[in-house]
């Protein structure tokens, strides 16, 4: 019997809540926002600033900032819930679970 490769892409990581104290840097406007990481896999992420309101913002050039490092992105859309972004580059897997693993919440 030949042995297969693993058929699930890393990219069906399963969206799993989380609370991580995060930076998001609007590049173009050299501002930054304070908040939190609500969900994050491979190669998105949903950040929700830490104000009473959201800016509707889409296509911007950001740098999500985790724990000291930078993750290059775009905002895809803002919604009610906050930011969607998708990374420049994937993230590791491992770096991805262990953040969650470590910032898990019920939500």
């Amino acid at each position: 019997m030949l042995d297969r490769p693993n058929n699930s892409s890393p990219k069906t990581i399963a969206k799993r809540p989380c609370c991580i104290i995060a930076e998001l840097g609007l590049d173009e406007h050299d501002v930054v926002l304070d908040g939190v990481v609500r969900w994050l896999v491979l190669d998105r992420a949903l950040f929700r600033e830490a104000t009473r309101y959201i800016l509707k913002r889409k296509g911007d050039s950001v740098r999500l900032r985790i724990l000291g490092d930078d993750y290059p992105a775009t905002i895809l859309r803002t919604t009610s819930e906050g930011y969607e972004l998708q990374f420049d580059n994937p993230m590791d897997p491992d770096v991805v679970d262990e953040l969650v693993s470590q910032h898990l919440t019920d939500e």
